[in-house]
């Protein structure tokens, strides 16, 4: 994994990438930008990005809604704000050609982005994606809620529970325990479900594939299906004995469904 250099920022006024923390690896024209959910990392795309990397550059940002000081003061307001940061990475590092693919909270911001800059994309891929129903990962959630809680809440995203360790648990455990940073999810979320793409879905026009969990428990599969009938020209594929992150949970087979799609956005 290579990580960036991080540049001066001019735009202190909303949230930005920390390009020191941005895993982009691979090279050549063709570009896949991967966008994780409220509760992912760029790890998350580890395994995917690893078997793309030999025929495309594969960029994994860190969103700016994790743990950090001062997110409640400073962070996110939006979904905008968020498919604006995006928007400027994607300017920064100067990408032409790209496909944008995002998971949950990733999604909505790549749908958002998407509805923006009509064009800009080459390719969409959704992966449990917000935007039209939801269930709320942190449903619930208060001020310095148990250790039992904070892993009910983490392993209801996948079906293979062993796959969240005990270290990851103690990770979130610890973040929830900051009571600023408790309201800052809380903001998120809300902000999420209030983005309804509904409406705006027949508007876009490009290749997209919808790549959904079966047994998603906050995305149910018929969302799936529901984003397919709005998105026109869309393709629906399930992946079986899998939650609400395909990308995390069954990498080798959302990678292959990358590898099948891919060529078609950038012929």
């Amino acid at each position: 994994m290579i990580f960036s250099s991080k540049p001066k920022n001019d735009r202190d006024s909303r949230p930005s990438v920390d390009l020191d923390r941005l895993v982009d690896q691979g090279s050549g024209p063709n570009t896949v930008l991967f966008l994780h959910g409220l509760f992912g990392t760029p790890e998350h795309y580890a395994e995917v990005m690893d078997r793309l990397s030999d025929h495309y550059r594969v960029i994994a940002p860190q969103l700016p809604i994790d743990p950090q000081p001062g997110r409640r003061l400073n962070g996110m307001q939006t979904v905008a704000d968020l498919s604006e940061t995006i928007e400027d990475l994607i300017k920064t590092l100067e990408l032409d050609q790209f496909v944008l693919c995002g998971n949950s909270l990733g999604g909505l911001i790549a749908i958002d982005l998407c509805l923006r800059q009509p064009g800009h994309a080459k390719g969409l891929v959704l992966a449990g994606s917000a935007g039209l129903f939801e269930r709320s990962p942190i449903r619930g959630l208060r001020s310095r809620p148990t250790r039992e809680f904070v892993k009910k809440t983490v392993t209801g995203i996948l079906y293979d529970h062993s796959l969240v360790s005990e270290a990851l648990i103690d990770h979130w455990h610890s973040a929830v325990m900051d009571r600023d940073y408790v309201r800052f999810l809380l903001r998120v979320s809300r902000a999420t479900r209030d983005r309804s793409v509904e409406r705006e879905l027949a508007s876009l026009d490009l290749p997209t594939i919808i790549i959904w969990g079966s047994e998603d428990e906050i995305t149910p599969p018929a969302t799936g299906e529901e984003f397919q009938r709005l998105i026109r020209g869309s393709q629906l594929k399930f992946i079986d004995q899998c939650g609400h992150a395909p990308n995390w949970e069954k990498p080798a087979e959302f990678a292959e469904l990358l590898e099948e799609f891919l060529p078609s956005c950038f012929a």
